[in-house]
């Protein structure tokens, strides 16, 4: 049986500071009427998957399981404001998260009737939820103000929307079992407003369109992977640049013989892995991964020919990353891929 293991681990080329673009979503559900004349906004976000989790301290020895395995993840929102006018504009930018069913406690919920809580953050520290303007049950909407350009568009910006799955839900598993959890956020859910810069959040009304997202979770028995960012040294020339990350893969009941794969990141261009960044976030960056330090035997996703094999429980992999060699300079900026670890047994 295959068994998809869900933790990202970031590459990042840093040259200077920049916003990275997170891949498209679905269409637009909710929409308004601008409340700055000649200035509309739109965002779209990615669904945020936990993949497999454990959210049970007592699954070791009731279950098997990895308890409290595999809580947090990260999705994306990127937004971007078109001025018709002749005049740049400051607006304020609110996004709005609330919750699907209006109910205090957000939770995914399973088809034979089982919850998991969890809860969206602006800050990888979850201490600011993720809210709306009204009402404020859920926190505060996420905001900014933007800057329109006259007759143009403003650069794409992406932030992430911190996810983590509330640990220690024992009656998850004794109750609900196992098996696909998910949470649908409509038009009714999400709201994008704007208004002048200078009347922040309060002042903003309309004036923008937001996609819908859904949030899932599968819970199953399995094994367990941590990993730490591969970053690449700065360099104005990257090409040939290496760099190394680790991975480590815990399993239950003493597993062995499991594949480990990588799979080919967000930037995949049929060819070659590719981190994206630089100062109009349209830039790319190819690289491989391998596993072995002289970067020469692929580490992909097809097991049987580019996995590596586990020989026990626990066990610590390096990843060995290289820059494609023959790119030249690219433009100064910070470039970043997510790479899904997977897990076969």
């Amino acid at each position: 049986m295959i068994h998809p293991v869900r933790p990202w681990f970031w590459l990042a080329l840093l040259f200077a500071a920049c916003q990275w673009l997170a891949p498209s979503a679905i269409a637009p559900l909710s929409t308004a009427h601008a409340s700055v004349a000649g200035v509309t906004c739109s965002a779209n976000i990615t669904s945020i998957t936990f993949g497999n989790v454990d959210p049970s301290t007592y699954s070791d020895f009731i279950f098997g399981g990895n308890g409290n395995s595999n809580l947090q993840t990260t999705g994306f929102l990127t937004y971007t404001c078109q001025n018709i006018t002749a005049s740049a504009q400051n607006i304020a930018v609110c996004a709005s998260l609330k919750n699907p069913g209006g109910t205090t406690q957000r939770s995914m919920a399973a088809s034979g009737g089982g919850t998991i809580n969890y809860q969206l953050y602006q800050d990888a520290g979850n201490t600011t939820s993720w809210g709306s303007k009204s009402p404020t049950t859920w926190g505060s909407p996420y905001a900014v103000t933007v800057v329109v350009p006259a007759n143009g568009v403003s650069a794409p910006v992406t932030v992430p929307i911190y996810a983590t799955i509330a640990s220690s839900q024992f009656t998850t598993l004794l109750f609900g079992g196992t098996g696909s959890y998910s949470a649908t956020y409509g038009g009714g859910d999400v709201a994008l407003d704007t208004g002048p810069a200078a009347n922040g959040c309060a002042g903003a009304s309309g004036g923008g369109s937001i996609t819908g997202f859904t949030v899932s979770a599968n819970v199953a028995l399995t094994c367990q992977v941590t990993t730490n960012p591969l970053t690449f040294p700065v360099t104005p020339t990257p090409s040939g640049v290496t760099g190394t990350a680790t991975l480590t893969v815990n399993c239950n009941d003493g597993d062995t013989g499991y594949k480990v794969g990588l799979d080919n990141g967000k930037n995949y261009d049929g060819s070659n892995r590719r981190m994206r960044g630089g100062p109009t976030n349209s830039d790319y960056i190819s690289y491989g991964l391998f596993q072995d330090s002289n970067d020469t035997i692929p580490w992909g996703n097809t097991v049987g020919s580019n996995t590596q094999t586990g020989t026990s429980k626990t066990q610590t992999f390096t990843v060995y990353g290289k820059v494609n060699t023959g790119q030249g300079a690219p433009p100064a900026g910070t470039y970043f891929d997510a790479v899904t670890v997977y897990v076969y047994y």
